[in-house]
């Protein structure tokens, strides 16, 4: 697989892959950018120094992760689902900064670090957000990122 290497990822995303259904186009794009992130140069190199680790995408992650075990395990005395989103919207929100963060701990050792593409992807799908089904869709194009920078030998 070989990716150009201006490609406009933030151009290709789209807002109703989290706003109303994850598709085929979805996922091609998942795979794309997946192998971007490892910043192979040909199928037999190894990452570059520009890739992100799986650590970076796990630390994101993790986060992503404790916001939908809140989303989902929310019941009231009856045992019925009771939706707490309005309590967690400001963990969403509050996601952006964290990416923030962790992408500029990394841009201060390297530069040419992909993370700033990560970045730019996660914050356009975290604005297409507006309810927790989305943030359901938000977590699957997450673990699509995290299994296809797996699939292609992401370093550790």
């Amino acid at each position: 697989m070989t990716i150009e290497q201006n490609f406009n990822w933030s151009g290709k995303f789209k807002d109703k892959w989290i706003s109303q259904s994850i598709d085929e186009s979805c996922i091609q794009y998942l795979e794309n950018f997946g192998y971007h992130l490892c910043d192979k140069k040909s199928e037999l190199d190894r990452p570059g120094f520009s890739a992100v680790t799986t650590s970076q995408l796990r630390n994101i992650f993790s986060e992503v992760k404790r916001i939908e075990i809140k989303v989902s395990s929310t019941t009231d005395a009856d045992g019925q689902t009771v939706s707490n989103w309005d309590e967690l919207a400001t963990d969403v929100l509050l996601l952006r900064p964290k990416i923030a963060y962790n992408t500029a701990r990394v841009l201060a050792k390297s530069q040419n670090s992909r993370m700033k593409d990560l970045r730019a992807i996660l914050e356009k799908a975290l604005s297409a957000i507006k309810g927790p089904e989305d943030f359901e869709r938000f977590s699957q194009f997450m673990e699509g990122i995290i299994a296809y920078h797996k699939v292609y030998g992401g370093k550790d």
